[in-house]
């Protein structure tokens, strides 16, 4: 599952992370070829993001805004789709994209996602505060407030994004967590090979297990207020789709 978050503002269209692009699909670089068939990926170009905003019926230039968790081939690979977007990343992350420090990070960063020169959006922090979490500003668009969350670990400049819906929250939280229950305050992850299993599927990388137990107390003490999904679980990927059915909206939500 490559989890991507679908916003009417009112204002234009704006998604969180941009998952696979369509040319990742039909001419897919070495690199992106190596992990697509490495994390048994699909390459079906109906399944990405520009292909799905068109089938609701969009024209992809309504997609005025893009927030990035990070960089990540697998994350960014769908911005030459929407090439006039602005795209929103924590200074940080890009910093380790154009100038990386380790051969992980070398490898990690495909260019050729970023090859049409995006109108990039820094964000830096400034003193906010998201329910007790650093954070930078809120982001207004349209109808609908945006706010960055650092949890860096697994890149330089990871973020997670959180999106006010109504009376509650979105949160993206990108790659801070894989598995559903690594982030639930009454299951917590307990798998036996645990710790051998995430060396081997993010290597070079941390799953950096501090924001695990942050995630569990933000989701007890506001319940009713957050809703937490990562990128790669399938078992939140359907459970939301479930709940919050695909529509061609006229209002300010989606």
């Amino acid at each position: 599952v490559l989890h991507c978050l679908l916003v009417d503002t009112g204002d234009g269209l704006a998604l969180v992370d941009s998952g696979w692009g369509r040319g990742d699909c039909i001419d897919p670089s070495p690199l992106v070829e190596r992990f697509l068939k490495f994390a048994d990926c699909s390459a079906d170009i109906s399944e990405t993001a520009v292909e799905q905003v068109e089938a609701l019926g969009y024209d992809r230039a309504e997609v005025r805004h893009i927030f990035l968790t990070h960089l990540h081939l697998d994350h960014s690979g769908g911005l030459p789709d929407f090439p006039a977007a602005q795209v929103h990343i924590y200074a940080p992350e890009l910093e380790a994209a154009m100038r990386p420090r380790t051969m992980m990070e070398r490898n990690a960063y495909p260019r050729e996602h970023w090859a049409h020169n995006p109108r990039w959006t820094l964000h830096t922090l400034q003193g906010n505060q998201w329910f007790g979490l650093d954070s930078v500003n809120p982001i207004q668009i349209g109808e609908v407030e945006f706010v960055i969350i650092p949890m860096v670990g697994h890149t330089r400049g990871h973020c997670c994004v959180a999106v006010r819906s109504g009376e509650r929250w979105l949160m993206h939280c990108g790659d801070v967590y894989g598995y559903y229950r690594q982030a639930d305050p009454h299951q917590p992850y307990r798998h036996p090979c645990g710790n051998l299993i995430e060396r081997l599927v993010t290597t070079g990388f941390r799953m950096p297990r501090h924001h695990w137990k942050t995630l569990r107390n933000l989701k007890k003490e506001h319940k009713d207020e957050i809703v937490t999904f990562c990128s790669h679980d399938n078992h939140e990927y359907e459970q939301l789709r479930r709940n919050n059915p695909p529509v061609r909206a006229s209002n300010t939500n989606t």
